[in-house]
C-alpha cells in the first residue's frame, strides 16, 4: 500500500520503512504549495522546540551570508570598474600617465593589477561593504519574514488582500 501511495510501479524490497517515508515526503513537498510548506516548517519549529534566540539566529544567518556572498563575488569587478573609471583610457586621470600605467580595458586593467599588485588587488576595499551588506541584509530577511507574517494574518496562506 505504502509502495502505491509513494507512485512506484514496482516493489523494492530493500528499502526501509524510514527510506520509504522519506520518499512519500519528499513527493509531497514537491507537490505542495509554498504557503502549505511554509505553515509545515513553522509547526516543525514547534515541535523541535526551537528556543527563541536560535529562531531569530535563523532568520539573520541567511541574509549575513547573502552580504557575504554578493560582495566575495560582486567586489572584483567594482574594483576593475573603479579603476578603469580612474584611470583607463582616454580619461582624465590618465591624460600624462606613462602607457603602461593606463588601462585599455577590463582584461588589460585585471592582468596589471595581478601582474603588479598580486591576486589580492581586487579585493581591495572589501571591509567596508561587507560590513554593510552583512548588516543591511542581515535585517533585511528577517524584516520581510515579519512583514509577511503580519500581512497575511486573517488571510488564506500565502494571498495578500490589496
Amino acid at each position: 500500500v505504502l509502495f502505491a501511495a509513494c507512485g512506484s510501479s514496482s516493489l523494492h524490497p530493500r528499502r526501509t520503512r524510514t527510506s520509504q517515508l522519506q520518499l512519500l515526503a519528499h513527493q509531497q513537498a514537491v507537490n505542495m504549495p509554498t504557503a502549505t510548506a511554509q505553515v509545515m516548517n513553522d509547526s516543525l519549529m514547534e515541535i523541535e522546540h526551537t528556543p527563541p534566540v536560535h529562531k531569530r539566529i535563523l532568520d539573520i544567518l541567511p541574509g549575513v551570508s547573502g552580504g557575504v556572498a554578493r560582495i566575495m563575488v560582486g567586489q572584483p569587478f567594482d574594483t576593475i570598474k573603479t579603476r578603469l573609471q580612474v584611470l583607463g583610457k582616454g580619461t582624465i586621470g590618465a591624460q600624462g600617465m606613462p602607457p603602461e600605467m593606463v588601462y585599455t580595458n577590463g582584461m588589460d586593467c585585471v592582468r596589471k593589477m595581478i601582474k603588479s599588485e598580486g591576486p589580492g588587488s581586487l579585493y581591495k576595499g572589501t571591509v567596508a561593504p561587507l560590513l554593510g551588506n552583512m548588516v543591511l541584509l542581515g535585517i533585511h530577511f528577517p524584516t520581510f519574514t515579519k512583514t509577511r507574517a503580519y500581512l497575511e494574518q486573517g488571510d488564506a496562506p500565502g494571498t495578500f488582500s490589496p
